[in-house]
């Protein structure tokens, strides 16, 4: 019996300037997660060679987009995130998922809500919660008087090789000049 396949996702990166100003956040707090970025697919077990095909042809398709970064916001006591606001991806999205030929997950399609996240709940930090929140609204204050607008011109896919560990960048797909 084969052992299934490790979990990957796709997502688009945001600037290095940005990426990193919250990984720095992210240390001062002790707080390891996956590179920031913007999911655009959420993950699912299957194969790498087939998310790689998936990549591979939406990019060959789509076109950069614009993405603006705003406000911190958070998903109840679970997720502590950027605010996106890019009516594309929205596109990127839906051409994904049909790519794939499945929604992986409950947050695709009309539950899709892109958002860069900044911390996850069952991480561990060195602070509360209550702590972390107030600290990212601080760091990124900035964002919500003068949102970051940025464009995306590619695709990255992650991956990972364990549970427990990390998501790690594994290919970038260029998407087509506007």
């Amino acid at each position: 019996m084969l052992a299934p396949s490790p979990p990957f996702f796709v997502g688009i990166p945001p600037p290095p300037e940005l990426t990193a100003r919250v990984l720095a956040w992210q240390a001062k707090l002790e707080h390891i997660i996956t590179v920031p970025h913007v999911t655009l697919l959420a993950p699912a077990a299957l194969p790498q060679k087939r998310w790689q095909s998936v990549a591979a042809a939406v990019a060959e398709r789509q076109t950069a987009a614009p993405v603006t970064l705003g406000r911190v916001g958070f998903f109840g006591s679970r997720v502590i995130f950027l605010s996106v606001d890019a009516p594309a991806l929205h596109e990127l999205h839906r051409d994904l998922v049909s790519e794939l030929g499945q929604a992986p997950g409950d947050f695709a399609l009309e539950n899709y809500h892109p958002h860069l996240t900044l911390a996850l709940e069952w991480r561990s930090f060195n602070v509360t919660w209550e702590q972390a929140i107030e600290s990212a609204q601080q760091e990124f204050s900035d964002l919500e008087t003068q949102p970051l607008v940025f464009t995306a011109s590619q695709l990255v896919l992650f991956g990972k090789d364990q549970a427990g560990q990390p998501y790690t960048e594994r290919q970038r797909f260029d998407l087509k000049p506007t």
